[in-house]
């Protein structure tokens, strides 16, 4: 990231340094750091006109423009930004609340934005699909029961309140992999066992106590 551009160095060669809020000599108008603000820690050139002016005003003060501080500094020290005079304490743009104090903006906040409004979407998404996945499946449950009601076969006196209908998956001997049946509810399974054998024209020997050939239910 670039460095910010504020402030200025102070200008005397040994120091250069730079000070956020530099102090302007009101005697030769030069830009200095806090260290050499003072004209005589920079040979300031008009030091003695300035002490002539305050000999004859030793009463001359500059009072901190901040709220309820009452303290005063011999030399005035201005923001450059509001341009009021402050005391050292209150001389920086957060000390004294300046009014124009720009206040940065987190560096990732409109990236953790786009992030947000990114994964929001998905996840609206994905919801969508889940309702539209859970709704497509109900429908081709009751679309495959429609099918297997319409083609099953079995004891067509039973009336359609005791009936179950199953799909009925056949031995390997068998001509069809599974057929399509119905029973009543209160059947056994020995009875079921036998209908489902005759509808499928299997052998069926269940029903013997040699039982060579036995049929059972999974």
């Amino acid at each position: 990231m670039a460095d910010l551009d504020i402030g200025l160095h102070c200008q005397l060669e040994h120091c250069r340094q730079r000070d956020f809020l530099p102090f302007v000599c009101d005697g030769c108008s030069g830009i200095f750091c806090l260290e050499h603000r003072s004209r005589e820690s920079h040979s300031c050139p008009e030091v003695t006109v300035i002490k002539e002016r305050l000999k004859s005003d030793m009463h001359t003060s500059y009072p901190c423009s901040y709220k309820e501080c009452v303290e005063k500094e011999l030399v005035p020290v201005i923001c450059p930004y509001c341009e009021k005079n402050f005391c050292l304490r209150h001389r920086h743009q957060s000390d004294h609340e300046c009014e124009k104090l720009e206040i940065p903006k987190p560096r990732m906040a409109t990236t953790q934005k786009l992030v947000k409004d990114i994964i929001d979407s998905k996840t609206g998404e994905t919801a969508v699909k889940r309702r539209k996945g859970a709704k497509n499946s109900a429908t081709a449950a009751k679309v495959a029961l429609m099918k297997l009601k319409m083609h099953a076969e079995g004891d067509k006196s039973l009336p359609q309140t005791e009936r179950v209908y199953l799909q009925v998956f056949l031995p390997k001997e068998s001509k069809e992999k599974s057929k399509p049946m119905f029973f009543c509810r209160q059947w056994s399974i020995g009875k079921v066992i036998d209908l489902a054998a005759s509808l499928a024209s299997l052998k069926n020997n269940n029903n013997k106590l040699t039982g060579e050939y036995a049929l059972f239910l999974l």
